[in-house]
């Protein structure tokens, strides 16, 4: 009896170990099967992934010495834009400045007169009262007025100035509006020098806004 039961724990405990040896042998076989799929599947898309993030951090790289050299370049255009400010600041201080000066200078008048007829005429002349140019007659005073102001927009204009000589061989020019009416003409010189002398003096004292009424 004794031997029965001695026989019956060698077969059980037998196959208990046979139990376990299979399961470790199925738990080797499992490891190695995760392992060769792991390594064959996974890990090739490990490494693709990796190489990915590897390509992206190159290209965050990039991105980031661009962006470090479009910073130099903006910092330089605000110094550039801070400079070309600064010049036209000193521009302005220096038209303010002409336009000053401009402004103190004794230049002439326009003289506006009745002719005997009843008709109306100005006269430009200088701070000394010498006349410069004499307009053509008008029929009221605002238009002469009209023409006083036509010269002070032409005066400036080199090619409103007709240059003409006299059958007598004098030198003289007439001031023309853009539609080719003529707003003055000049006295009569001796030289072509001494018109052009006068036509300067007419761009200096053809701007002026100051305005005598002659009532005589």
């Amino acid at each position: 009896m004794i031997h029965l039961f001695i026989q019956l724990a060698q077969s059980v405990t037998g196959a208990v170990i046979f139990i376990v040896l299979l399961l470790l042998v199925a738990a080797i076989i499992g490891y190695l099967t995760a392992w060769f799929y792991a390594k064959s599947i996974y890990k090739p898309i490990i490494k693709g992934l990796e190489d990915d993030k590897t390509g992206l951090n190159k290209e965050v790289d990039n991105l980031k010495a661009r962006n470090a050299e479009l910073n130099k370049k903006v910092s330089g255009l605000e110094d550039d834009i801070n400079k070309l400010n600064d010049k036209i600041g000193i521009l302005n201080e220096k038209i303010a400045k002409l336009e000053a000066s401009h402004s103190e200078i004794n230049i002439g008048s326009f003289v506006a007169s009745k002719a005997k007829n009843g008709e109306d005429y100005f006269n430009l002349k200088t701070a000394d009262g010498k006349t410069l140019l004499r307009s053509e007659m008008y029929t009221t005073r605002t238009a002469c007025y009209n023409g006083i102001e036509s010269v002070r927009k032409n005066c400036q204009i080199d090619k409103r100035y007709e240059r003409k000589i006299s059958s007598n061989n004098k030198h003289y020019f007439n001031l023309k509006a853009i539609n080719g009416q003529v707003i003055g003409t000049s006295d009569m010189f001796d030289s072509a020098e001494e018109m052009e002398n006068i036509i300067q003096a007419v761009k200096i004292n053809g701007i002026t806004t100051t305005l005598e009424e002659n009532v005589d």
